[in-house]
């Protein structure tokens, strides 16, 4: 059982790691920065009264998941 426990974690770490990839991917793809995440680069877009997705992605994603990507995506930066 614990074994199996250990799979699912693994298993569900991996997919995060895959969907963060693709969201720097679709991110750099439309001409953002390198290892910036979309929902970091929509919470920019919010930051400086550009049009952005902030609300639809927060609605899927989580209250705040925009703004934690951003600042996560700037303390890594320093």
């Amino acid at each position: 059982m614990i074994h199996m426990m250990t799979v699912l974690t693994g298993l569900g770490n991996y997919v995060v790691r895959v969907m963060m990839a693709l969201s720097v991917l679709l991110n750099v793809l439309l001409g953002g920065q390198s290892n910036q995440t979309f929902s970091a680069r929509n919470h920019g877009w919010q930051r400086m009264n550009l049009p952005n997705l902030v609300f639809l992605i927060d609605a899927v994603l989580g209250k705040d998941h925009c703004l934690k990507s951003w600042v996560y995506w700037k303390v890594r930066r320093l």
